[in-house]
């Protein structure tokens, strides 16, 4: 009796198993119109809204498979309109689905949707890993893939690696894209320009400058569609940067005869670089306004004023140069402000996602709470006995040390004043250091360029390591100026880590370290003893830190 029952458990997880992995192999009226959904949310949303609205209804009497892929059909529509992410909870539910019933694509695209809500919820580490899975689905079985959802993944991760400045992960993802595209033969004119992007990260003029005119030839055969309107203005700013002038008036008038509701969000930001690259200030300070004015977002804000502080520079205009360069401060300073909401934010939403778990933890702490009450009324009432008699004794005791501690105190108290006042005084001092090193600071953050101007510097103090070049009187501030423009609060972290006095040559050793410079290099820029600046060295990497490794 016992051994049937045991078979026929056997062979109904057998069935339940085999049914879950055949699922995704049956057809199913309602999968041809998700998918179909699916495809459209590339080239038509308005349609794919439609389509996806007309089986709503229908999704709750399907199968299981049918309904998770309905609902991550609804997770691509939400990001198609650029709706956020807020809890990576739906998401989550699907990858673990298909994960289970192993279908490639649909657990592909899952694990691509996941990593996206991490990335709209600034959690960039598990964002990469859900990348990484989608690839690694495509790659194991590439027939049944979704080559877009791929390429796209890919196109992620170079954006992540990107923005932890690791330029060479970020190039080595953006050349499989390529790669990839040249195979299927979709958007590969979109993903050499991202490869292009990565070679000019690099300093490599030769490649970037290469992978930009393949891709011009491509989009130049497709007849220069709508589609890469961000992708020509890149371009138009890459070769006026070089001083390419050749495919210039085609690019600008592809630009120029963009329909207005088709133009890309960078079409005034491209426009205001080209004609500043090519010496027209005052069309660069019309286009530059004309940006500022119709940006929303903080970064792009951010790009056109210290466009404009440059070219009333040039102009010799100082009284403008310096009203958008407090600007340029005040959207720094409003910068930081946001990403200290976008981690409130994150921290409230995140809240949400683990207060589930902690719920399952107090459950399964309950019954053995339960299990230990009575030994603790025992352990208790031990415990209180043996506290009166404690107390009694103590009793005893406390008025003899009261009056023992009572002189000991008077004694102390002159020691402990003149304690506080030592300390009083090294505080003074501090904040004496302290407002200075500010003043200094803030003189550099508003006299501070575009991150055009800080990678110059920071090359130039490169090229000063090797001994090319030699620094000049000012070129300290502006390395520091340098340093807050690509990384923003960077310095003001440093200052409320410092314990004591921090001298100025331990914060040019923070500042080169920042960088990526060597001790070495260090020692030959600050004209130092070797055996000095491996002091300093060390002195700044305990001081700091995870803020010298830190994006």
């Amino acid at each position: 009796m016992q051994k049937t029952i045991l078979s026929v458990i056997s062979f109904c997880l057998l069935l339940l198993a085999f049914s879950c992995k055949e699922a995704t192999k049956e057809g199913h009226p309602l999968s041809e119109s998700i998918e179909q959904a699916w495809q459209e949310a590339e080239t038509s949303l308005p349609k794919a809204l439609a389509s996806a609205a007309m089986v709503r209804d229908s999704v709750g009497n399907a199968p299981e498979y049918v309904r998770k892929r309905y609902d991550l059909l609804t997770i691509r529509l939400r990001d198609k309109q650029d709706m956020p992410a807020t809890s990576p909870d739906s998401a989550l539910h699907v990858a673990s689905y298909f994960e289970g019933c192993e279908d490639v694509i649909w657990g592909e695209r899952a694990y691509y949707y996941l990593g996206s809500a991490y990335r709209d919820l600034k959690d960039y580490p598990r964002a990469v890993s859900c990348f990484l899975k989608a690839v690694d689905a495509a790659v194991q079985s590439p027939a049944d893939a979704d080559t877009l959802i791929w390429q796209n993944a890919l196109s992620q991760l170079g954006h992540l690696y990107m923005l932890q400045l690791n330029y060479e992960e970020e190039l080595a993802v953006k050349l499989q894209a390529v790669s990839l595209a040249r195979q299927s033969g979709r958007n590969l004119g979109f993903y050499l320009a991202e490869a292009a992007a990565a070679y000019k990260h690099l300093n490599d003029t030769l490649r970037c400058l290469r992978c930009t005119d393949e891709a011009y030839r491509i989009i130049r055969e497709e007849k220069f569609p709508p589609k890469y309107g961000r992708v020509l203005g890149y371009m138009l700013v890459t070769y006026s940067g070089y001083k390419r002038y050749e495919k210039l008036d085609t690019l600008l008038g592809c630009l120029l005869h963009l329909p207005e509701g088709r133009r890309p969000y960078n079409y005034e930001l491209c426009l205001a670089k080209f004609h500043e690259h090519s010496g027209r200030t005052d069309s660069a300070i019309f286009h530059y306004k004309a940006c500022y004015d119709s940006e929303q977002a903080l970064p792009g804000r951010y790009e056109a004023s210290a466009g404009l502080q440059r070219c009333y520079m040039q102009k010799e205009d100082f009284r403008r140069a310096a009203e958008w360069g407090c600007r340029l401060y005040d959207i720094n300073d409003s910068i930081i402000a946001r990403r200290e909401f976008e981690e409130t934010q994150k921290a409230r939403d995140t809240y949400t996602y683990y207060r589930d778990r902690e719920k399952e933890q107090a459950i399964m702490l309950r019954d053995e709470t339960l299990a230990r009450r009575n030994q603790a009324i025992m352990f208790v009432s031990v415990i209180i006995g043996l506290a009166l008699v404690s107390t009694i004794m103590a009793g005893l005791a406390f008025y003899y040390f009261r009056r023992k501690r009572f002189m000991e105190e008077i004694v102390g108290r002159d020691r402990l004043l003149e304690s506080a006042r030592e300390e009083i005084d090294e505080h003074l001092k501090e904040l004496k250091q302290n407002e200075k090193i500010n003043k200094d600071l803030t003189q550099i953050a508003l006299f501070g360029n575009a991150t055009e101007g800080a990678e110059d510097v920071i090359r130039h103090f490169l090229l000063a390591s090797s001994g090319k070049v030699s620094l000049g009187k000012d070129s300290w501030k502006m390395l520091m100026s340098a340093v807050e423009t690509l990384y923003p609060g960077f310095l003001e972290a440093v200052m409320d880590r410092q314990q004591g006095h921090l001298h100025e040559p331990l914060l040019r050793t923070i500042c080169l370290l920042k960088i990526g410079m060597k001790p070495s290099q260090i020692a030959r820029v600050m004209d130092a003893k070797k055996q000095t600046v491996w002091s300093r060295v060390k002195r700044a990497e305990e001081m700091c830190g995870s803020l010298l490794r830190a994006d």
